[in-house]
């Protein structure tokens, strides 16, 4: 239940008031621009534009509602024997969500995944229509920021930028920084797993002790 609890504040607070928790890496992330030649005029609450930010907001909060939910009803479930579909009901659910976690997990690694093609597809769309080289826009400072610190060109390659590329970048870095990303995380899958492999201990442990 603590588990479904901490979700579901997450995805409330990156959902609706993302500068409560990102405030503190915003200011680090100034720091580390100043001392590249970037100014960053972005606040706190400006975070709330950042691409994807809502929906992963929102995807933690209806998880931890789910969480919670089934939680409550496992706990009714172990507390009355008149109320034993309910710890059933519970047994069910928790393994179905575990299952679909396996799954999602499989396809945030395979990098050639649904998963991964979507939010390309979706990351080169807001480069199409939102992205300005000179701009001080949350989504272009980001951008340009993680262009800076890999080193690369767009999402997949300048093509994606069309006739507006920012030539400081790309003129000598020719590799997507969504391959990049998928490096950076490829290189830590080790730990990535461990903490998954966590997860779902915390998890059997519930469904077994209830």
């Amino acid at each position: 239940m603590l588990i479904g609890l901490a979700f579901l504040v997450a995805g409330v607070l990156l959902a609706f008031v993302p500068g409560t928790i990102l405030s503190s890496i915003l200011n680090e992330v100034k720091a580390a621009a100043q001392t590249s030649g970037f100014s960053i005029s972005t606040t706190a609450d400006d975070l709330k534009n950042l691409p994807l930010l809502f929906e992963i907001g929102l995807a933690l909060f209806i998880l931890g509602t789910i969480l919670f939910v089934i939680s409550f009803l496992g706990c009714c479930g172990s507390c009355c024997k008149c109320c034993r579909f309910m710890l059933i009901l519970f047994v069910i659910v928790m393994l179905c969500l575990m299952i679909a976690q396996l799954v999602i997990v499989t396809m945030f690694y395979v990098t050639d995944s649904p998963l991964h093609n979507t939010l390309r597809s979706v990351l080169k769309d807001k480069i199409t229509n939102e992205y300005d080289e000179q701009g001080e826009d949350t989504f272009s400072t980001s951008l340009n920021l993680v262009q800076h610190y890999f080193q690369c060109c767009g999402i997949g390659s300048a093509a994606d930028f069309g006739s507006k590329v920012p030539i400081n970048v790309c003129k000598t870095n020719t590799n997507g920084c969504y391959s990049k990303l998928t490096d950076l995380i490829q290189s830590n899958i080790i730990w990535a797993g461990l903490a998954f492999a966590g997860l779902l201990a915390l998890e059997v442990r519930h469904v077994a002790l209830d």
